[in-house]
């Protein structure tokens, strides 16, 4: 019989060469694979972090010396798809949230530029129905350009982005929701929510 059908000299059976596949390479394969999930939300970005760590056990038991394992090729699969899900997951988001604070921020700069300049139809245009008389008061701060907007985090109660902004003497937080579009095909619409005065003279 030729290499890997002889029997050991001492008769127990195995054959020679072979070797036992490691069962930390096969589960790393699959939380390799199964790390996709990560590209759905960052709920499961722990599942690329559960590959990586298979795959570095797996990688150590494979090599491990005096008991030699198949399946180095499956680890390093499983490391790779949990390595490059999980980072595409991780710029996905981040470039998801780097848009969304500049729409934000431009559609607060938009409409307080509709307020101080007196379009009043545009500005109303883009209220929702708590931040209407908020224009009036924005107006009131003096026809100087917003001198400052900059998006925060998420408004508690809308989930809406919070906008810091200032005009003249004036501080706001502006909260702006992202609405649906009506029809399909259509982007969707940008809200003011709520407009709350920050410093006393815009009250």
């Amino acid at each position: 019989m030729r290499g890997s059908s002889v029997i050991d000299a001492d008769g127990s059976g195995e054959i020679a060469g072979y070797r036992p596949v490691s069962a930390l390479a096969m589960a790393a394969a699959v939380s390799g694979a199964v790390s996709t999930l990560a590209l759905t939300g960052p709920v499961f970005w722990v599942l690329p972090l559960v590959g990586v760590a298979l795959s570095c056990a797996a990688l150590f038991d494979v090599g491990r010396p005096g008991a030699p394992k198949a399946g180095r090729l499956a680890a390093l699969a499983g490391l790779a798809l949990a390595l490059g899900f999980g980072m595409q997951a991780v710029a996905t988001a981040a470039t998801a949230e780097w848009l969304s604070r500049g729409r934000a921020e431009t559609a607060a700069r938009f409409w307080l530029d509709a307020v101080v300049a007196g379009r009043h139809d545009d500005a109303t245009g883009m209220c929702g129905p708590d931040a209407v008389e908020a224009v009036d008061r924005v107006a009131a701060c003096g026809s100087a350009a917003p001198a400052r907007v900059r998006c925060g985090g998420r408004d508690e109660e809308t989930g809406g982005r919070v906008v810091h902004a200032v005009v003249g003497d004036c501080a706001f937080e502006v909260v702006i929701t992202a609405l649906p579009p009506q029809r399909a095909g259509e982007p969707e619409r940008l809200t003011i929510t709520r407009c709350t005065a920050v410093t006393p003279s815009a009250s």
